[in-house]
């Protein structure tokens, strides 16, 4: 058997490749387990760790109920502990017979090259949404006020953006968008007039990654960026 990563940002994609696989191989649902974070749980101070792993051991080698073969889903793989992901190199490597493993991820960037590595990866497509005009309105003049922006300033857009991870998480993924496509017009129109630099990108790529991969503090993060932009 053989052990996959599916990446998307969507769960409910990552769901419905699974279940498609599952009625492909012929899974009754009755033998598809899943392991996910607690929901009752903010998931900026959660992760999975050894005892989780422990759980996933047991459920792995056991046999299916209903079907030639079984099902593991192991969702939020970001979230697994370095140590948790080398406890389960073993398994993931040579699963037990009858039994397909997933891991189920937004980003690969959280999981350890070994993982990695003993892994089929299905990255799936994501649809694109399209930007408002006020959006783009928005971020176009934050871009602008960016290099004159004072200390005060980009301390309360700190503030404001780790109110809430997940749209600060949004609000950075369409600000790259806005940058790379002022980046294309500007070397399109042999121009100079963009307030940023490629530099300024890479640090909202760094700043998403350390958001969605890590238990960092929001706030400290966002500051530590604005800061010394």
């Amino acid at each position: 058997m053989v052990s996959f990563i599916i990446i998307a940002k969507e769960k409910k994609k990552r769901e419905e490749y699974i279940n498609n696989f599952a009625k492909e191989k012929k899974v009754d649902r009755f033998d598809i387990n899943i392991i996910e974070k607690d929901t009752n749980i903010k998931s900026t101070a959660q992760s999975i760790g050894i005892e989780n792993v422990k759980l996933i051991q047991k459920k792995l080698f056991l046999k299916p109920i209903k079907s030639p073969s079984k099902i593991i889903v192991i969702e939020d793989a970001q979230l697994l502990t370095p140590e948790a992901q080398n406890a389960l190199l073993k398994v993931i490597e040579e699963p037990p017979a009858h039994t397909y493993v997933f891991l189920g991820t937004e980003t690969k960037e959280a999981l350890l090259p070994t993982i990695l590595s003993r892994c089929q990866l299905i990255e799936l497509e994501e649809e694109k949404k399209k930007l408002s005009d006020k959006k783009i309105e928005e971020l176009t003049l934050f871009l602008a006020e960016l290099p004159t922006l004072s200390l005060a300033g980009r301390l309360r857009y700190a503030e404001q953006l780790a109110k809430d991870k997940d749209k600060a998480l949004v609000w950075i993924e369409n600000l790259i968008v806005i940058m790379r496509e002022q980046l294309i017009q500007t070397y399109s129109q042999s121009s100079t007039s963009n307030t940023f630099s490629t530099n300024t990108i890479r640090s909202f790529q760094s700043l998403h990654t350390l958001l969605k991969t890590t238990n960092v503090n929001p706030r400290f993060a966002i500051e530590n960026t604005l800061l010394f932009l």
